[in-house]
């Protein structure tokens, strides 16, 4: 017996083992080509191991992978009209122990980067395990360009109207086309399922290829989408003003915008939102589940003569209350949405892209680093071209500026059209049964929360059973996909695979709190519901535990 079990042994290790080397060698294949493939730059094989994630992930972030076909190819080389060098750039990673799907992972803020292709979602889903290592073939691209150096870098591709037509959206079929191809080729078979998942932009990429293209995938994680990001970054160079305008001067008589809201008065804040709208849930747990309900005024905390508990200057609680009923222009309009208050605002990642490092110089916000230039150079239409942008910030006319992202012009197709997902009409997606599965952190602080509630409102309006095919998942306390006083870990792409493969709709995703320091409640557990209902407490048990509330 044991000589017949040692021989069984030896068997099946050189049935793995000539199964291995036929992978390796079919992955190398793949460097001569396939269908759509483009030009293809490399295909080999990758052991298991951990591969250096790209920012905005830490530094030395590393993403599990097992034994695995990396491809890496170039899609409709060519030169673009000011002269420089353009492809449609991407990359596949093809598990060798493949579990018979495929998913295209979006990308994030103006592209221009090629991620590795591990289908993660956002910065507290890409935790272990990710879509690669739980065996789906993977999907990424620069959708189209690549980032140049230097402070304009990021925002020179808009000078080429063909890179922004595919930063926006036509950069995603052949993407998906040759992966579908390779994927083919190597094992013999097609996939039985493909998805798109992606958070920001890359949400926005998931939106809209559900409006422009219902045929390519099977369902979608559209994370903090950006679907409206021409006018969502206009109001953020309102929400730029009010910062600069309260600022502190430093040394050499530039803004402290970093200063503008000091961590103490972020948390006076926070906690007024607590003691405003915590305990509607049945448990006041450092959590707002209540959005829509949460009525906080930040004048209550404007300060006064013989008041003794927290408050804020005038000044600067009427600039927030500005700030987060939306920018307006001079006729009184909303240039983009209302915000929800919640206490994320005073974590680490609402301060990253609001108001960036005290004492920095010029401001290091996101809002201040990303927006302007996104704005001028490649959402106008022809694209402006300034040189400081901190002075443009300040020049920008709310009545004048905005509608030239509006227009095409001169062959530079309008932001409004190429950069927006904002259709209701998705019966092509629906009659096939394509799912949409949205998720959004309350106090992200680029993309209103708000505003995602309303594109789901609108297509309740359309479709009477839209909640068969889209949901959407609010994560009280989380910051832009990912971080915060949150239970910001959770798995998306599982439930979605579920929901299409099951057609059962998902009413809860169970959630739960990392380890990480500004997280006041860790490995606390919560469920988060398929919106409008909310995590509600029973009434007995652990607060930690999401076990001991419901969806109601």
């Amino acid at each position: 017996m044991r000589k017949l079990l040692t021989v069984a042994l030896a068997s099946a290790a050189l049935s793995a083992g000539a199964h291995a080397q036929d992978f390796k060698a079919s992955c190398a294949a793949l460097a001569q080509g396939f269908q759509a493939s483009g030009r293809v730059v490399t295909a080999e094989f990758v052991a298991a191991g951990g591969v250096q994630l790209a920012p905005p992930a830490p530094p030395g972030a590393t993403g599990p992978a097992p034994d695995h076909c990396l491809v890496r190819a170039k899609i409709n080389e060519r030169t673009g009209v000011d002269g420089k060098p353009y492809a449609i750039g991407y990359e596949l990673r093809l598990p060798a122990n493949w579990n018979g799907k495929f998913v295209v992972q979006g990308g994030g803020g103006m592209d221009g980067v090629l991620r590795p292709a591990l289908g993660v979602i956002g910065a507290a889903m890409s935790t272990p395990p990710n879509a690669l290592s739980n065996g789906y073939a993977v999907a990424s691209t620069d959708a189209g360009h690549l980032e140049e150096p230097g402070p304009l870098g990021p925002y020179l591709f808009g000078l080429d109207p063909k890179a922004r037509q595919d930063k926006g959206y036509s950069s995603v079929p052949p993407v998906a086309e040759a992966g579908k191809a390779a994927i083919a080729k190597l094992y013999a078979k097609p996939a039985a399922r493909s998805y798109f998942v992606g958070c920001s932009n890359g949400g926005r990429q998931a939106m809209m290829a559900t409006q422009r293209y219902p045929d390519l995938f099977d369902g979608v994680v559209a994370a903090a989408p950006a679907h409206r990001v021409p006018l969502a970054a206009i109001d953020a160079m309102g929400h730029n003003r009010e910062f600069l305008a309260l600022a502190p001067k430093l040394d050499n008589g530039k803004p402290d915008m970093g200063s503008a809201f000091t961590d103490v008065e972020l948390k006076i804040v926070a906690d007024a939102v607590l003691d405003a709208c915590d305990a509607p849930d049945g448990a006041k747990d450092g959590m707002v589940q209540s959005v829509k309900a949460c009525a906080f005024d930040p004048a209550t905390l404007i300060c006064s003569p013989g008041r003794n508990s927290p408050c804020l200057p005038e000044a600067k609680a009427k600039a927030l209350d500005r700030i987060f009923k939306g920018t307006r222009n001079s006729k009184g309009e909303t240039i983009y949405a209302r915000w929800p208050y919640d206490p994320g605002i005073a974590s680490p990642g609402w301060r990253a892209w609001r108001l960036g490092t005290p004492k920095a110089s010029p401001p290091n916000a996101r809002n201040m680093t990303l927006i302007p230039g996104s704005i001028a150079y490649a959402f106008m239409s022809p694209p402006e071209k300034p040189i400081d942008l901190a002075d443009w910030v300040m020049q920008f006319d709310f009545d004048r500026d905005p509608p030239k992202v509006m227009k095409t012009i001169d062959g530079f197709e309008a932001g409004i059209e190429f950069e927006t997902a904002t259709s209701t009409d998705l019966d092509k997606f629906r009659a096939r049964g394509g799912k949409l599965l949205l998720t959004h952190g309350v106090a992200d602080p680029i993309f209103s929360a708000l505003d995602t509630i309303d594109y789901v409102e609108q297509l309740g309006k359309r479709y009477p059973d839209a909640a068969a095919f889209a949901r959407l998942f609010l994560v009280p306390g989380m910051a832009h996909c990912g971080g915060g006083p949150a239970t910001d870990a959770f798995d998306a792409l599982t439930a979605l695979d579920t929901w299409v493969e099951k057609g059962t709709a998902p009413d809860m995703i169970l959630a739960k709190a990392r380890k990480v320091p500004d997280v006041p409640f860790p490995d606390r557990t919560r469920p988060l519901c398929a919106y409008p209902k909310i995590a509600t407490y029973k009434g007995a048990g652990s607060i930690e535990d999401a076990a001991n509330f419901e969806c109601r």
